[in-house]
C-alpha cells in the first residue's frame, strides 16, 4: 500500500503546478481562486442543481396528477429521469475528454523511464496512474455531481422523503462516479496500444483521439434524430414515461448511472450492485494491465526513434527561406504550432467547431416549436428592449466563448521550456504578444462572425443590427484576448511534460473566465438599469456598449505592453 500511495503521489505531481510555480504570485492565485469559486463553480453548480430539481419536481407533479385522475401509475420510474440526464451528460464528457488524458498519463509521461526498470508490477503502476487521473479530473466533476444529486434529493424529498441509504449513496456517488467512464477509456486505450502496430508516437495518437472525440459528438447529435423534427410535447411525454430512446441506450453503456439514481432513491440492492460494478471495472482494468501494459509501453518507448524522413540539406532550407516582417513570421509560427500539435488543435482550435452543433440544435428546435417566435418578431420590428437584449447577448457570448478556447490564456504557457528562446529571440516581446493575440482574434473572431451572420440571416435580423453585432463581437474578442494574455504573463505554467498537461494544469483559463464574467455581468446590469430608468435611448446604449468594448481593448493592450512585457522579462527558468 505504501508503494501504491508513493506512486500516486509521483504520478500526480506530473499534472500539477510545480512548487516554484505555486510560490509565485501567491496572493494573485488566492484572489483569483476565490473569484473562480464565486463566479464559476458556485453559479454552474447552482444551475445544475436547480435544473435537476426543476425536472424532478415537475415529473413528480405530473406523476401525482396522473395518479389522481387515474391516467398514471404514480411517480415511480419517472422522477429520476432528470438526474439520469444530467449524470449521463457528465459521463459522456468524462469519456470524451478522458482518452487524451489516459493516453498522456499511461503511455507518454516522463516518469515511465524511471518506473519501468523498478521491480513494480504493472497493476500497481496502472492503478496509481488511474487514481491520479481520477483525482486530477474530479474537482469540477465532483461539484457538478454533488449539485445534481442535491437537486434530485430536494425535489424528491417532498414526494418520498430522503433515506439514510439515499444520502449515503449520494456521498459514494460523488466520490466514485468517474470510475466507469475513466475505466472505459483505460480499457480501450490499453487494448488499442497493445494490438496496434502504427501508434508509435504521441502526435499520431492525439490526432486519432481528437478525431474520435468529434465522431462521438456527431454520433450523439445524430442519435437525437432531429432531422425528423423535435416535438417538445413528445419529449416531455417520453421523459414522464422514462422512455427516451437516447437515454435508454446510454443506460446500457453507462450502467452505473441508473444504478446510482436508484440507490439515491433508497434502494439498498442498487447501492450494493453499484459498488460491485465499480470494483469490477477497476478489476478489469488492472487485469488487462497485468497482461497488456508493459509490452505496449516497452514497444512504444523502444520505437520512438527517427521519423523516417530524410534530413533536408542546407541548400533546400535556403530555397525555402523568405524574408518577411517579424510579426508575420511569428504569426505563421504560432499557427503552425497550434495546427500541428494535436492537443492544441483539439482543445484550442477544435472547440470552436462544437458551437455550430448547438446552433443547429437550437435552430431545428426553434423551427419545430417556435420557441422564440414572439421575441424574433420583436427584433424584426425593432423593439427597443429586444434589440438591447440581443446586443448584450452577443457581447456576453463573444466574451465567454473567446475565454473558453484558452487560446489567449495559455499563450505564454504553450512556450513551456522554450520560453527562454522567446526572451532572447531578436524580436521584441510586444511583437510576439501581438502575434499570439492575432492568432486568438483571427480564430475566435472568424468563428463568431460566421455564427452571428448565419444565425441572423436565418432569423431575418436587419442588416444594420447584424453589422453592429459583428463589430461588438470583434471588439469583445480583442479585449478578452489581451486580458487573457496579460493574466498568463503573471505566472505562466512553463514546466509541463506534454501539451495536454500544459492546458489542463493551467488555471489561468479559469482566472480569465472569472474576470470576464465580472466584466460581462457588470456591463449587462448597467445597460439594463440605464434602459429601465429611461436615462438613455437604446441607440445610445448600444453605442456606449461599443465604446466600452473599444476602451477595454485599448486598456488591456496597454496593460500587456507595459506590465505584461515586464512580467515576461522578470521570469527566470
Amino acid at each position: 500500500m505504501n508503494v501504491f500511495l508513493q506512486l500516486v503521489k509521483i504520478t500526480s505531481s506530473s499534472v500539477e503546478p510545480s512548487v516554484d510555480e505555486k510560490k509565485k504570485s501567491k496572493a494573485f492565485g488566492t484572489v483569483m481562486g476565490i473569484l473562480i469559486v464565486l463566479l464559476i463553480f458556485i453559479p454552474v453548480s447552482v444551475f445544475v442543481g436547480f435544473l435537476v430539481y426543476a425536472l424532478t419536481n415537475g415529473l413528480v407533479s405530473m406523476a401525482e396528477l396522473g395518479a389522481a385522475d387515474g391516467t398514471g401509475g404514480g411517480a415511480s420510474g419517472s422522477v429520476d429521469t432528470g438526474l439520469l440526464i444530467m449524470l449521463h451528460i457528465i459521463a459522456i464528457f468524462s469519456l470524451v475528454f478522458g482518452f487524451n488524458v489516459i493516453m498522456s498519463v499511461f503511455y507518454f509521461s516522463s516518469d515511465l523511464e524511471y518506473l519501468l526498470p523498478l521491480p513494480i508490477s504493472p497493476m500497481k503502476i496502472v492503478g496509481a496512474k488511474l487514481t491520479a487521473t481520477m483525482l486530477s479530473e474530479n474537482v469540477m466533476e465532483c461539484i457538478l455531481i454533488f449539485s445534481a444529486l442535491t437537486g434530485f434529493l430536494i425535489g424528491y424529498a417532498p414526494y418520498a422523503g430522503v433515506s439514510i441509504i439515499g444520502i449515503l449513496s449520494a456521498i459514494i456517488g460523488v466520490i466514485t462516479f468517474p470510475v466507469v467512464p475513466i475505466s472505459y477509456c483505460a480499457i480501450i486505450c490499453m487494448v488499442v496500444m497493445y494490438f496496434s502496430k502504427f501508434l508509435k508516437n504521441k502526435d499520431r495518437v492525439s490526432k486519432i483521439t481528437a478525431f474520435s472525440t468529434i465522431v462521438i459528438l456527431l454520433v450523439l447529435v445524430l442519435c437525437l434524430n432531429l432531422t425528423n423534427g423535435f416535438d417538445t410535447d413528445l419529449f416531455v411525454e417520453q421523459l414522464f414515461n422514462n422512455n427516451v430512446p437516447l437515454i435508454n441506450v446510454l443506460d446500457k453503456i453507462f450502467f452505473n448511472v441508473p444504478l446510482l439514481t436508484s440507490a439515491v432513491s433508497g434502494s439498498v440492492v442498487s447501492l450494493l450492485i453499484y459498488i460491485l460494478a465499480n470494483a469490477a471495472c477497476i478489476g478489469i482494468v488492472l487485469l488487462l494491465a497485468s497482461k497488456l501494459y508493459f509490452k505496449a509501453v516497452i514497444s512504444l518507448n523502444g520505437g520512438q526513434g527517427g521519423t523516417g524522413k530524410a534530413s533536408a540539406s542546407a541548400a533546400d532550407y535556403e530555397k525555402k527561406i523568405k524574408e518577411s516582417s517579424h510579426l508575420v513570421t511569428y504569426l505563421k509560427k504560432e499557427f503552425l504550432i497550434l495546427f500541428r500539435t494535436p492537443a492544441y488543435l483539439s482543445n484550442c482550435v477544435g472547440i470552436n467547431l462544437i458551437w455550430p452543433i448547438f446552433i443547429y440544435l437550437f435552430i431545428v428546435i426553434q423551427k419545430q416549436n417556435d420557441l422564440l417566435g414572439g421575441y424574433i418578431e420583436k427584433l424584426q420590428n425593432g423593439d427597443s428592449s429586444a434589440v438591447l437584449n440581443l446586443s448584450l447577448l452577443v457581447f456576453g457570448i463573444s466574451v465567454i466563448l473567446t475565454s473558453l478556447n484558452c487560446l489567449a490564456s495559455s499563450a505564454i504557457t504553450r512556450e513551456g521550456r522554450h520560453f527562454e528562446v522567446m526572451k532572447y529571440m531578436p524580436v521584441d516581446l510586444m511583437t510576439q504578444i501581438n502575434s499570439k493575440a492575432l492568432v486568438s482574434i483571427i480564430i475566435s473572431g472568424a468563428g463568431l462572425v460566421v455564427y452571428i451572420v448565419t444565425a441572423f440571416i436565418i432569423f431575418g435580423i436587419s442588416a444594420n443590427l447584424t453589422v453592429y453585432c459583428v463589430m461588438l463581437s470583434i471588439l469583445s474578442v480583442i479585449f478578452t484576448t489581451y486580458l487573457g494574455i496579460y493574466i498568463d504573463t503573471i505566472n505562466p505554467k512553463l514546466v509541463w511534460e506534454d501539451e495536454v498537461n500544459a492546458l489542463r494544469g493551467n488555471y489561468h483559463v479559469f482566472y480569465n473566465m472569472g474576470l470576464e464574467i465580472i466584466i460581462t455581468a457588470a456591463a449587462c446590469v448597467l445597460m439594463r438599469l440605464l434602459f429601465k430608468m429611461n436615462f438613455l435611448p437604446v441607440a445610445l446604449l448600444q453605442s456606449l456598449l461599443l465604446i466600452v468594448a473599444a476602451l477595454m481593448s485599448v486598456w488591456f493592450y496597454s496593460l500587456c505592453k507595459e506590465k505584461g512585457v515586464k512580467n515576461l522579462e522578470n521570469i527566470e527558468m
